[in-house]
C-alpha cells in the first residue's frame, strides 16, 4: 500500500471537492494556479460530509478488529493504514473512509495478481465510516518511482534501479514469496524499455480480468499503482470504478477521475454530466489512461501541460479536453531515446478517438510483451561498429552497396577471364562485334534490372519512411511490407542469374551470328566465365542483403509487438535453409578456380592465366570465410528473432 509519500495527497488533489449539481464552483485560490492537474471525483455537496472523517482512527490505537500500526497514506476523502487484524494475527492496509460507494464490493470480484485483494469490508454505524481490509502491499508506488527517475540522467535507468528504487523507498520488510521471486529477476535482468514494457504489459493484464468481469478502473495514474519489494505492479484504488453491469440504468452512478490522465470523452463525460457522454466512457478510456501513465515512466515527463485551475472549470475541461484531441503525443520528442516501436504504441494508446486505439487491454498487453521481446532481440543482434551505425543511419544506401558490389567483384573476374582466355583467339571484327555486344546487352540488362529493384524497394522505402516519421500506416501493410522485405535477399540471386547467366549463351551465339562461327572451346569459355562471375555476384548479394534485411530492416517494420515471436517464426523458417544453401555455393567458387587449374591444357597455363585463377581462388576463400562469418551471425539473428525468451510469463 502507499508508503509515507501518500499518493492521494498529491499535488493532483483539488482543495476542495467538486459537486454533482452542475453548478459552477467559487473563485479558486490564487495559489492553486500553479498546481498539479486535480483528481476529480462526483461526491455529494461537500456541506453533507462535512463531519464524516472527524473519527478516523490514529495510530497506537485498536479500531474493532484492528490494530493500527502506522498510517500509509490519506487523501481527501480516506486514510490509508498499516494494521494488524487481531482475529487472524496478519498484517493487512486498512483503508477508512465515509460510508458509501462500492469499492469493496467492486474489488471483491476481481482476483488477479496485479491487483491488490480485498479481504473484507465491515460499516462502523456508530461512526458512520467504512473500513476495508485489504492485501498490504510493502513497497512504494509509481508516482514515487517516476519522481526519483526525474532526478536521474535516463543513461542510468534500467530495471535494476527500479528495484533500488523500490527497496530505498520501502519502509516495510518483504513478505516471501517464491512465486514473485521472477518479478524481481525479470526487472533486474531488463534495460529500461524492456522494463516499462513488462510492467505496462503486466497492468494491461490486469485490466483485461477487470474488463472482463464488467468493472472499469477510470482512475488509472501512478498514485494508483504499486509495486511491491520484488517489483510486481498491482492496481488499487478503484473507489471511482464503475461495475457496467450493476449501475446500468442508474442515475446516481459514481463518476470521476483524475484530470491529467482523462481520455478525450472521459473529460467530455465528466464535464456535461451526461448519460449520453458517459456511455461512451468505455474499456477504452481505461486504456487511454494506461498510456498516459506509461508515457510518463517511460520519459519522465507528463503527456499533456499542467493546466493551471481555473474559476471556470467548465473551461478548464474544455481546455484540457481540446488539446487531447490534437495528435497524439510523441514520447521520442520528449526522450528521443525511446525506440520507435515504443514510440508508435503509446501513441496508439493516446489516439484521440477511440476507434483508433487498442480496443481491448489484451490486445495492448500482447502488444507490449511483443514490444518487449522485439527490443530484446533487436539489443541482440545490434553489435557496435562503423558499418552497423552506417546501416542503421542509412539502410537503404548500404543495402544499395552490399547489392551492388559483388557484381563489381563480378565483373573483375568477368573481364580478366575473356581477356585471358577468349579475345586472343578473336578476329578484329569479333573483337568489334564483341565490344558492341558488351554495349547492348548493359543497355537492355541494367535498365531492367534497376526498375525491378526500384518496384521492389520503392514500396518498402514509403513505409519505412511514414514509420520513422510517425505518420499513420495500417497494420495489413506494415506486414505485407515486412514479407516483401524477407524476400529481397532472394530477388537479389534472381537478378544475379538474370544480369550474369543469359551472357554465357547470348554473347556465343550473337558472335556467331554477326562474325561467323565460334569454336566450342570459346563456347565454353564464355559459359564458364559468366556462370563463375555470376556465382560470384549472387552468393555474396544474397549474404549482404540478407545482413541488412535481417538485422536492420526486419526488426524495425513493426507497427507493434503484437504476435511478434508467433510472426517471426513464421515468416523466417526458410531462412535457415537458405543460409546453408548459399554457405554450400560460397564454397563452390574457391572449388571453381581450382577445377580451371586442374582441366586446362599446358598451352593454356599462361602466366596471366595462373595469376587469374589463383586470384580467383583466393578471392573464394576469403569470400567462403565472410559467408562462414556471415551464416554464424545471421544465424545468432533468427535465434534471437524467433526463440521463445520473453520474461513476461
Amino acid at each position: 500500500m502507499p508508503t509515507e509519500r501518500d499518493p492521494a495527497r498529491t499535488k493532483d488533489q483539488p482543495t476542495e471537492p467538486l459537486p454533482i449539481s452542475g453548478q459552477r464552483q467559487g473563485p479558486a485560490s490564487s495559489e492553486s494556479t500553479t498546481q498539479q492537474l486535480p483528481t476529480l471525483p462526483y461526491i455529494p455537496h461537500p456541506e453533507a460530509c462535512a463531519d464524516e472523517t472527524s473519527a478516523y482512527p490514529q495510530p497506537g490505537t485498536r479500531f474493532g478488529d484492528f490494530d493500527i500500526l502506522s498510517l500509509l497514506g490519506e487523501g481527501a476523502f480516506a486514510k490509508v493504514y498499516l494494521a494488524r487484524q487481531i482475529s487472524l494475527g496478519r498484517q493487512v492496509a486498512l483503508k477508512v473512509s465515509a460510508n458509501r460507494g462500492t469499492e469493496a464490493r467492486t474489488l471483491a470480484i476481481l482476483e488477479h495478481d496485479h491487483i491488490v485483494r480485498v479481504f473484507s469490508e465491515v460499516v462502523d454505524a456508530e461512526r458512520n465510516l467504512r473500513l476495508m481490509c485489504m492485501q498490504y502491499v510493502p513497497g512504494t508506488t509509481l508516482l514515487n518511482l517516476i519522481e526519483d527517475f526525474r532526478g536521474r540522467d535516463r543513461r542510468t535507468w534500467s530495471g535494476r534501479a527500479i528495484l533500488e528504487i523500490i527497496d530505498r523507498q520501502s519502509q516495510q520488510p518483504a513478505i516471501f514469496d517464491p512465486a514473485a521471486l521472477r518479478d524481481r529477476d525479470i526487472l533486474n535482468r531488463s534495460d529500461f524499455d524492456e522494463a516499462v514494457c513488462w510492467i505496462g504489459g503486466r497492468l494491461a493484464e490486469a485490466l483485461t480480468h477487470a474488463h472482463a468481469q464488467g468493472v472499469l478502473h477510470r482512475d488509472l495514474k501512478p498514485a494508483n499503482i504499486l509495486l511491491s519489494r520484488y517489483g510486481r505492479p498491482m492496481l488499487v484504488d478503484f473507489n471511482v470504478a464503475l461495475d457496467r453491469d450493476r449501475f446500468r440504468g442508474a442515475s446516481d452512478s459514481v463518476f470521476g477521475g483524475t484530470l491529467g490522465y482523462m481520455s478525450p470523452e472521459h473529460l467530455d463525460a465528466f464535464a456535461s454530466r451526461s448519460r449520453d457522454t458517459a456511455e461512451k466512457v468505455d474499456y477504452r478510456s481505461d486504456i487511454y489512461s494506461l498510456g498516459v501513465v506509461l508515457f510518463e515512466l517511460l520519459t519522465g515527463e507528463r503527456a499533456f501541460a499542467r493546466v493551471a485551475r481555473d474559476a471556470n472549470w467548465s473551461a478548464v475541461l474544455l481546455a484540457a479536453a481540446l488539446e487531447r484531441r490534437g495528435p497524439a503525443p510523441s514520447p521520442r520528442k520528449v526522450q528521443p531515446a525511446v525506440p520507435q516501436l515504443l514510440d508508435r504504441l503509446l501513441r496508439r494508446c493516446l489516439e484521440p478517438a477511440a476507434w483508433d486505439r487498442y480496443q481491448t487491454a489484451a490486445d495492448l498487453a500482447a502488444a507490449l510483451d511483443g514490444a518487449g521481446d522485439l527490443e530484446r532481440a533487436r539489443k541482440q543482434v545490434l553489435t557496435s561498429g562503423p558499418m552497423i551505425g552506417l546501416a542503421l543511419r542509412h539502410p537503404f544506401l548500404v543495402l544499395f552497396i552490399v547489392t551492388l558490389f559483388p557484381h563489381f567483384l563480378g565483373s573483375v573476374v568477368n573481364i580478366a577471364y575473356n581477356q585471358s582466355q577468349i579475345m586472343s583467339d578473336l578476329s578484329r571484327y569479333q573483337q568489334v562485334i564483341f565490344d558492341r555486344l558488351v554495349v547492348g546487352y548493359n543497355a537492355a540488362v541494367y535498365p531492367l534490372v534497376l526498375l525491378v529493384i526500384y518496384l521492389l524497394v520503392a514500396p518498402i522505402y514509403q513505409v519505412w519512411t511514414k514509420l520513422h516519421r510517425g505518420e499513420k500506416v495500417a497494420d495489413i501493410q506494415v506486414d505485407a511490407i515486412r514479407r516483401r522485405t524477407l524476400t529481397l535477399p532472394m530477388w537479389a540471386v534472381a537478378l544475379s542469374c538474370l544480369g550474369w547467366l543469359p551472357g554465357g549463351l547470348l554473347f556465343p551465339l550473337g558472335l556467331a551470328g554477326f562474325a561467323g562461327p565460334v569454336d566450342a572451346q570459346t563456347f565454353s569459355h564464355f559459359l564458364l566465365s559468366f556462370t563463375i562471375s555470376g556465382l560470384i555476384a549472387q552468393t555474396y548479394s544474397f549474404f549482404g542483403v540478407q545482413l541488412v534485411v535481417l538485422r536492420i530492416m526486419y526488426p524495425e517494420l513493426w507497427l507493434d509487438g503484437q504476435g511478434f515471436r508467433a510472426k517471426a517464426t513464421e515468416e523466417l523458417r526458410n531462412v535457415g535453409r537458405r543460409l546453408r544453401s548459399f554457405q554450400f555455393l560460397a564454397g563452390l567458387i574457391p572449388l571453381a578456380g581450382a577445377i580451371l587449374l586442374l582441366t586446362v591444357g599446358p598451352e593454356q597455363l599462361t602466366a596471366t592465366f595462373r595469376l587469374l585463377v589463383t586470384g580467383l581462388i583466393t578471392l573464394g576463400m576469403l569470400g567462403f570465410g565472410v559467408a562462414l562469418v556471415a551464416s554464424s551471425r545471421l544465424t545468432h539473428t533468427l535465434t534471437a528473432l524467433t526463440a521463445y525468451n520473453s520474461p513476461s510469463l
